[in-house]
């Protein structure tokens, strides 16, 4: 099995189903946002607000080649895309792209007090739909498929992944 790229915007639900889908695959799961938590000793926003944006994308795309060379299904964070190296990185390989509509995304993002995301404290819900739509293009051009988790469970967007993956 190679592997395979969940991508999308925060609220998408690529750590929910990476794990799901790791699962029902019987493969090894990354979770990038909690590996970087864990590399870096901090939560993503203390690091964010410490040490910048930049240095923060620099340890994703080190952690994105190292997670692409085993098999297993990734959960990338939402700006992973933003990056033109990981861009080039991704562009031969298996990325699924979970799309939801923004109105649920901002909700999804709202409602979600264990997983609080340093770009959602700081913008309102204007912003973060313009930053959704800022970067969806991008995850359209990467992704291989596109799997819409608006309005789904997440045992029916993995058989989809599936489906797809298999056919």
């Amino acid at each position: 099995m190679e592997s395979i790229v969940l991508i999308g915007f925060m609220g998408a639900g690529k750590t929910t189903i990476s794990k799901e889908l790791a699962a029902a695959l019987e493969a090894r799961v990354v979770d990038m946002d909690d590996v970087l938590v864990e590399r870096i000793g901090q939560p993503i926003s203390e690091y964010f607000e410490e040490h910048g944006e930049a240095a923060f994308r620099e340890h994703e795309t080190s952690l994105l080649k190292e997670a692409l060379n085993e098999e297993s299904v990734i959960a990338t964070g939402g700006g992973v895309i933003l990056q033109q190296e990981n861009q080039k990185v991704l562009s031969d390989k298996l990325v699924v792209y979970l799309k939801a509509d923004a109105n649920v995304l901002v909700q999804r993002i709202r409602e979600d007090k264990i997983n609080v995301r340093p770009l959602a404290i700081k913008n309102d819900d204007g912003d973060l739909k313009r930053l959704f739509f800022s970067r969806e293009k991008l995850y359209e051009k990467l992704a291989k498929i596109t799997v819409d988790t608006s309005k789904k469970l997440p045992q029916e967007i993995v058989n989809e992944i599936i489906q797809q993956v298999a056919s």
